[in-house]
């Protein structure tokens, strides 16, 4: 055990204190004959034995008061041998992890935070005695560091290097490449330091760190995070980016939701959010935020043409930029395959309307193709080629399709279900079933009776399908002539999947309903398309109402907004026979990992070295481009607390107090250090036992009678 402040143990003379004042105690008394009290020397000789060994005790718990007092006053801290620190006669392995994310660009009021990091780290490097060695590691990749140990003067070389780059960190596994190495370095000490603003988002992901399959014959590491200046400024971050329009085409307005967040500790006024497309200026708004605050602000864009449509939403005049822009990439697509099974057997007069209202919007440039396929007709290895199947009025859907029309929905796909005046409803049920669908209980009416039972409710928006479905003003309502129905299954949704209603009927019975199923939908509609059973087939209504469901159903995969989060390993399937591909980002080409497959080719790249930014993928044939981005969460500068911080505890893990090199000049940032790495302070021990002791001296005192006769 070693002192900080060894002068204080001069106080340990205080211990003969309590000795000299037990000795004054026990001076005699002068003898005086006295004839009517000799009855008191009949006392028992045990009754001042007890007497003494009291005051003896007493004594001692008072010297041992005074004594752990004056050794608290010294600072006490534990050797080594006991904390896992290091000895500064011994040659150590020294590991430094810098935390070189992109929050570290924050400017305190000491420079730059990455540059406060490369000064402490300097200061530890300064601080090395001979045969020590040295590991720099940063949090992020293509930051610096020299990866592995050498001498103190190497290190500080890598040091000087370092900077901070806006690309996706990973902290935790850094983490565990020092400890690790550090546990093959020859030395038999080992500290690692970890510099850092104190992120929580970062930081918080060490206390998972598994390392219990570690040896437990391995050495101690004693682990050191040295926390800098918590800068207090103004900050908005595009926290998200939300397409509102889910069927995309050539011609057709998209809403594009840009969420802006103020992350900062001040309000933030006469500021900027815009949007650019193919690098114009397309909208702008104002933005005012009080800390804590967020708001959503909406961007039309009219695509020209089918394919990827790249921008950015950006801010101005925020004083933190490296989170102030976010790209996207909108995937217009080009004309939806539909596969259209019919019922081959039906005898009825009517005839479904559905075929000839696509045919009308194919014959029109829509953004619809079709074939035409009775049951038998059906080829299920072509499923796949197709956005979506519409099953026109089949009496009863084939079991053996079962398992592939489930795996075609979960896949991304959507199937559109028209029921059969004769269907088997048992059948209609296991099938719903595969989607968790919800059920048909029984029918209401009589089909081709032309006799109104219902008529279907107002329309309502809401859904994408009835959105944008008229042009209309903003407040206006919709107005149409009401289709009747004659005759209809009633369908149960399930309880609690989520299904969607999109159309009902005037006793609140779903006419149209939307259930998701994995990446896809199943639209399931409560009526046949042909006459028999409504007069909807021929009402103006129909045409377009059900060419948008289809659309709608074949827009669940293809699509979108394409976009990758950076420190995900990147990920993309295509349909492609090339194996030339390349993926392009900032400049620069990668070459991924490319795995063929029946359904496509697969590829996949980890991306660490990634920063935002808009990703080409060139398959020789074609390109298609997806948009990358920085987690929010770097935007967020909540700190770790000490306490959790000191949770991180693992087997071989001494975690010290956390340094706080804020406002600490570099003598007190060494004296900090040397604290820290040479010993833990447990002068706070010493304190609790001499409460203990004078506890335990009053108990004594007040409890234990040994003056009584027994």
């Amino acid at each position: 055990m070693n002192f900080l402040n060894p002068f204080f143990l001069f106080g340990l003379f205080a211990v003969a204190i309590p000795v000299v004042i037990h000795l004054i105690n026990l001076r005699r008394p002068q003898k005086i004959s006295f004839s009517t009290l000799t009855f008191f020397n009949e006392l028992r000789k045990s009754t001042i034995r007890r007497i003494r060994i009291k005051q003896y005790v007493l004594m001692a718990l008072r010297a041992l008061a005074v004594l752990f007092l004056a050794l608290a006053l010294a600072r006490p801290f534990l050797p080594p041998t006991l904390t896992g620190s290091v000895s500064s006669s011994e040659p150590k392995a020294v590991a430094i992890l810098i935390d070189n994310s992109a929050s570290m660009k924050r400017v305190g009021s000491h420079g730059p935070l990455i540059d406060q990091a490369k000064d402490v780290t300097k200061q530890i490097l300064k601080n090395g005695s001979d045969g020590d060695n040295f590991l720099i590691l940063t949090t992020n990749e293509d930051g610096g560091g020299n990866r592995s140990f050498s001498s103190a003067a190497r290190a500080r070389a890598a040091a000087d290097k370092i900077t901070a780059v806006n690309s996706a960190h990973y902290t935790k596994e850094k983490f565990k490449n020092a400890y690790q190495q550090l546990q093959a370095a020859p030395q038999s000490q080992a500290i690692m330091y970890v510099i850092s603003d104190g992120q929580k988002s970062q930081l918080g992901e060490v206390r998972d760190l598994d390392i219990k399959g570690e040896s437990a014959n391995k050495k101690a590491v004693s682990v050191q995070l040295i926390t800098l200046e918590q800068t207090k400024q103004q900050n908005l971050a595009i926290s998200s980016l939300k397409l509102k329009s889910q069927m995309l085409s050539k011609g057709a307005p998209i809403t594009l939701a840009a969420e802006v967040e103020n992350v900062g500790d001040a309000a933030a006024a006469n500021q900027f959010v815009s949007l650019e497309v193919g690098g114009e200026l397309s909208g702008q708004y104002e933005v005012s935020l009080q800390p804590g605050q967020s708001k959503e602000f909406t961007f039309q864009i009219v695509p020209e043409k089918v394919g990827d449509l790249a921008g950015r939403v950006i801010i101005e005049g925020d004083e933190v930029d490296y989170d102030n822009t976010r790209y996207f990439v909108i995937c217009v697509p080009k004309t939806r395959s539909v596969l259209l099974v019919k019922n081959q057997q039906k005898q009825s007069s009517f005839t479904s309307y559905l075929a000839p209202a696509l045919e009308a919007a194919h014959q029109t440039n829509a953004q619809i193709s079709f074939d035409e396929r009775s049951v038998d007709q059906v080829d299920q290895a072509h499923w796949q080629n197709y956005d979506s199947i519409v099953l026109d009025g089949l009496d009863k859907i084939p079991e053996y399709w079962y398992q592939d029309l489930q795996r075609y929905v979960q896949n991304g796909k959507g199937i559109l279900f028209f029921p059969s005046e004769k269907g088997d409803i048992e059948n209609y049920n296991q099938f719903f079933a595969l989607f968790n669908a919800g059920r048909f209980n029984n029918v209401v009416g009589e089909y081709a009776s032309f006799k109104p039972v219902v008529k279907m409710s107002p329309l309502k928006e809401g859904h994408p399908i009835i959105n944008d479905l008229f042009s209309k003003k903003e407040d206006e309502s919709i107005n149409v002539q009401r289709p009747s129905l004659f005759y209809y299954y009633r369908y149960q949704k399930p309880s609690n999947s989520g299904a969607l209603d999109i159309l009902n009927v005037s006793n609140g019975d779903p006419l149209l309903a939307e259930q998701q199923f994995g990446e896809g939908m199943l639209l399931v509609s409560s009526i046949g398309a042909d006459p028999g059973w409504s007069n909807f087939p021929v009402n103006p209504l129909f045409a377009p109402l059900y060419y948008r469901s289809i659309l709608y159903a074949s827009s669940s995969e293809d699509g979108g907004l394409q976009q990758h989060e950076l420190g995900e390993p990147f990920e993309w399937k295509g349909e492609t026979e090339s194996s030339a591909i390349s993926i392009r980002l900032n400049g620069e080409e990668y070459k991924p990992n490319i795995k063929r497959r029946a359904d496509g080719v697969r590829i996949s790249y980890k991306g660490r070295e990634w920063k935002p930014g808009i990703l080409t993928i060139d398959t020789g044939k074609g390109s298609r481009k997806i948009a990358v981005n920085q987690s929010i969460m770097e935007s967020r500068f909540n700190t770790l607390k000490e306490n959790q911080w000191q949770s991180i505890q693992h087997h071989n893990l001494s975690v010290n107090a956390v340094i706080n090199a804020k406002d600490l000049t570099m003598d007190k940032l060494n004296e900090k250090l040397d604290t820290a790495v040479f010993g833990k302070e447990i002068w706070n021990w010493f304190i609790w036992a001499a409460l203990l002791f004078l506890l335990t001296e009053t108990l004594i005192s007040r409890l234990y009678k040994a003056e009584s006769i027994s």
